[in-house]
């Protein structure tokens, strides 16, 4: 994990054909990224809301994933780990013509959507190759 403690899972499922991922977890409000992200008014970074997809992913796929590409990122709502801080990950992941992995993903908090993406991530090491 590469966001050192920014959440805690609290659950993973995984479809059996390992096309759907469902995930809960906890964002930790002790964490120093939100005192930077605002201060007085804590939210998570997009940019970690993205590498969250990807280690979820990660884990379902037991791959190193790197993000190839980022077609759609919309905010609908704000993740704070005050008012939001339990998350819900939905993402429906498909594997491309190309070998890479078309992804998308709703981050959702009390049934509310707070962000929607659609992207494609890369196997590391086949990643490397490609740039």
């Amino acid at each position: 994990m590469l966001l050192n403690n920014v959440y805690t899972l609290l659950s993973f499922e995984q479809s059996d054909a390992h096309d759907k991922i469902t995930s809960q977890i906890l964002l930790n409000r002790e964490h120093p990224v939100f005192a930077g992200h605002f201060p007085g008014n804590p939210l998570l970074p997009g940019v970690c809301t993205v590498q969250i997809i990807r280690e979820l992913l990660e884990k379902g796929m037991k791959k190193d994933l790197l993000l190839r590409q980022a077609g759609n990122i919309k905010y609908l709502g704000f993740i704070s780990p005050l008012r939001t801080p339990e998350i819900v990950f939905e993402i429906i992941c498909k594997h491309t013509e190309t070998g890479s992995i078309s992804c998308s993903a709703t981050v959702s908090a009390g049934g509310k959507a707070l962000c929607s993406f659609k992207g494609e991530f890369a196997e590391e090491s086949s990643s490397r190759i490609l740039q």
